[in-house]
This record gives structure tokens, C-alpha cells and sequence, in this order.
């Protein structure tokens, strides 16, 4: 991917949509471009987090170990999304946040965490969408942990497909197509559940028509309120 395009692609985010070029092309000479592989670790927090990441292409998981055992995906993040810029895991029993690499290959735009304070210092525009978006994230995530906390397994598994149908779907009126990047075992790291448990919901799913698996990486919800009803 060239010079030119990568340029262009900040120029088009949302968060550097004030810039002028010239600001553009000096982003671009400070910034870091790097393929990755599926299941590679982009990042992880025992080693101190020291740049902003910028998803172009692929699908990242964000994700922490819960008292050194067990995996608990927080976020799953696409083209556009950025990460790296909070640091989640301050609680004593977990451990180790981490970014993986979920799909075939990803692509992904950095900077240096000094180099984007500098930015935001500069530009009131960029630090202003730069917070909302931090605000945004953490909403997201505080209803994530409160599902954790009040919602049973099942409800959980549904609120998944709910939220990747938002996120990720293809819409016509009530039915949604998905493309499903994650296996059962990504699923139940991200409700914080069990493979079986997870797979045995699926089962259940599919045989009462709510969802349809078509292959490993597609899903289509004929009807989406069908999974508030559940």
C-alpha cells in the first residue's frame, strides 16, 4: 500500500477530517504501517502500550485474562476503529490486556503516543472527536461489563449476536446477514462463558430457525427482534 493512499485513508477518518494536507502528509511521516497474520498479537500489557493503533483493514479482539486462566474478550474492532488509547485492566484479578488478529490478515496504521499528544495539543478538532470517541468506547464498555454481571449466559450469547448484527450486519427490513469472523470459542470469551455452553445455545438457536449458520463465516438472523424475545 502506497505513501499516497495511506494518506488519503487518514484524510478520509473521521478524526483527522480537519487537517489540512500538509498535516496529512506530516501524520504520514511519523506513522508506522504493518501487515499482520490471524491470530497474531498485535500488543500486550505487560509491555507498556506506547502507540495509537488505526485499523485499515481486518478484525481485531481486545481482550484480558481473568485470574491468570481464563480469556475475556472486551472489544472486536474493525476497519477505522482505533486502539491502544486506554488502558482497561486496572482490577487486581485481571491480567495482561491483548490485541489479536481475528481475521486472515489485518493492516494497521500506528503512532507513537508522543507523537499523537503532540497532535492534540495542536489541533482542538482532532483532541475534540479524539474524546467523544473515548467516551463513546467507554460506554460501550460499561455496558458490556454490566451484561457480564446481571445477564445469564443465554442472554448474553443473544446480546452478542444483537450487537455483531449492529455492527456488522447487512440489513433488509428485519433480516440481517452477518459475517462472522469469530469461532464458538471466540463467542464465549466475549460472553465470558464456556465453548460447550456457547455452542450448546447455537445449537439451540439454529434449530428454532433464530439464527443461520451458513458455512463458518456467515450468519443470517431471519428476524432480528426474534432474539429480544428469547
Amino acid at each position: 500500500m502506497g505513501t499516497e493512499i495511506l494518506c488519503l485513508y487518514l484524510k478520509n477518518h473521521h478524526l483527522f477530517a480537519d487537517l489540512n494536507q500538509d498535516e496529512i502528509n506530516e501524520l504520514c511521516a511519523i506513522s508506522k504501517y504493518e501487515r499482520f497474520q490471524k491470530d497474531q498479537m498485535i500488543y500486550q500489557s505487560d509491555k507498556e502500550i506506547d502507540r495509537l493503533y488505526i485499523i485499515i483493514q481486518g478484525r481485531i479482539k481486545i481482550s484480558f485474562c481473568v485470574q491468570q486462566h481464563m480469556e475475556v474478550v472486551s472489544e472486536i474492532l474493525k476497519e477505522g476503529d482505533i486502539f491502544g488509547e486506554i488502558t482497561l485492566v486496572e482490577s487486581s484479578n485481571m491480567i495482561g490486556e491483548f490485541a489479536k488478529v481475528l481475521t486472515r490478515q489485518a493492516i494497521i496504521h500506528s503512532f507513537s503516543l508522543n507523537d499523537f499528544e503532540k497532535l492534540l495539543r495542536r489541533k482542538n478538532s482532532v483532541a475534540i472527536a479524539y474524546a467523544k470517541m473515548v467516551a463513546d468506547k467507554l460506554k460501550i464498555i460499561n455496558t458490556k461489563y454490566a451484561n457480564l454481571t446481571f445477564k445469564d449466559v443465554k442472554e448474553r450469547v443473544l446480546n452478542f449476536f444483537k450487537l455483531h448484527a449492529k455492527y456488522e450486519g447487512k440489513w433488509s427490513d428485519n433480516k440481517v446477514e452477518i459475517k462472522m469472523f469469530m469461532s464458538h470459542q471466540d463467542i464465549a470469551d466475549f460472553t465470558a462463558s464456556s465453548r460447550q455452553t456457547v455452542s450448546t445455545i447455537i445449537n439451540n438457536l439454529i434449530k428454532e430457525n433464530i439464527i443461520i449458520y451458513e458455512g463458518r463465516s456467515k450468519v443470517i438472523i431471519p428476524d432480528v427482534e426474534r432474539l429480544s424475545i428469547q
